[in-house]
């Protein structure tokens, strides 16, 4: 985990939030073992990026990892899919299929909306994370493959399981560490370095010069609401980067129109902090307040930040030192 201006990462994970951290420290404690995992959470928040993260970081890493997405799949295709099949297994099958478990072998599996599946395929599944037998459709061979299983899903599978519409112990089996995504509505402090980072991610991308984001367009960004998690906010930035002025800032009017009518709330800390003392301590510490924000926002490139400020760059360095602000 790298850590770089108030942000870390963990592999492509990019967070600030106390949720987030916590996570990231039982996923890396369940990276160096060999136990399944089973990680829930909505749509979008980004379970791919943390299953492929899991495995680069444990002794799997020099084995390949294959990812199957296993909504809306007939059995027979998904079979086909994670056992393979031989030729002639089925119509159009002209050629052996090795099938992802076997391809893994000695590496990871990611198995995504693993709640889709029928429970005829839970139990093959079952008997593969007991035993890794692997046997392809159409024939009468029983092989192995050493594969480590990591399962998603965005339906919570315990309720499920209590509902009788998963099997009890195929869940126990998939749960061997159990990690849970917050939606991003409930870790919005994520939402500037989310932003920032996608910032310069679309902005390489498309050959334009965005030096960051406005306040009042960052403001519009945490108050909405996030349906789509990360994976919204990370379209409505690419979005943002390709109308925006060349060499400015994203703006409110670079924002979709769902941003239009967002009610901001006021920031009940520093209303907090701007009651008592004589005027010159107030405006003292809302000053602070808006160099802290700033530094973090540009991961403190002291010269992003002078030029947002409209500061020159000694001006910022008298005001660092004067409030004793320090990187990380």
């Amino acid at each position: 985990m790298s850590v770089k201006g108030g942000y870390s990462q963990f592999e492509k994970l990019v967070y600030a939030s106390a949720k987030m951290a916590d996570l990231i420290v039982e996923a890396r404690k369940a990276a160096v073992t060999d136990l399944p995992v089973l990680i829930e959470g909505d749509t979008g928040t980004g379970k791919e990026l943390l299953a492929r993260a899991i495995h680069f970081n444990s002794t799997r890493v020099d084995s390949p990892i294959h990812v199957q997405n296993c909504g809306g799949m007939l059995d027979s295709t998904l079979h086909s899919e994670l056992f393979g099949h031989v030729r002639g297994a089925y119509t159009g099958a002209t050629a052996d299929r090795l099938g992802l478990f076997r391809a893994a072998d000695g590496g990871t599996v990611f198995l995504d909306e693993i709640s889709d599946v029928s429970p005829s395929f839970q139990v093959s599944l079952l008997r593969f994370l007991q035993n890794g037998e692997v046997k392809p459709l159409g024939s009468d061979k029983l092989l192995h493959a050493n594969v480590r299983i990591i399962a998603a899903s965005n339906r919570p599978l315990l309720e499920m399981v209590e509902k009788g519409e998963f099997r009890r112990d195929l869940y126990y089996r998939l749960k061997g560490f159990s990690l849970s995504i917050p939606a991003l509505r409930d870790r919005r402090e994520d939402i500037p370095v989310l932003t920032d980072f996608f910032i310069e991610k679309y902005a390489g991308v498309v050959g334009r010069r965005v030096i960051g984001i406005t306040q009042s367009a960052l403001d519009r960004l945490q108050a909405h609401q996030y349906p789509g998690n990360v994976r919204e906010l990370e379209s409505e930035i690419r979005r943002a980067v390709a109308l925006a002025e060349n060499g400015g800032y994203i703006t409110e009017r670079n924002l979709s129109a769902v941003f239009d009518n967002l009610v901001v709330a006021p920031d009940v800390g520093q209303q907090a902090e701007m009651e008592g003392g004589t005027l010159k301590e107030m405006v003292e510490r809302l000053e602070q307040r808006v160099v802290v924000g700033a530094l973090t926002r540009f991961r403190w490139n002291q010269s992003k930040t002078a030029d947002a400020l409209g500061l020159s760059r000694v001006g910022l360095a008298n005001k660092i030192k004067r409030y004793g602000l320090h990187d990380g």
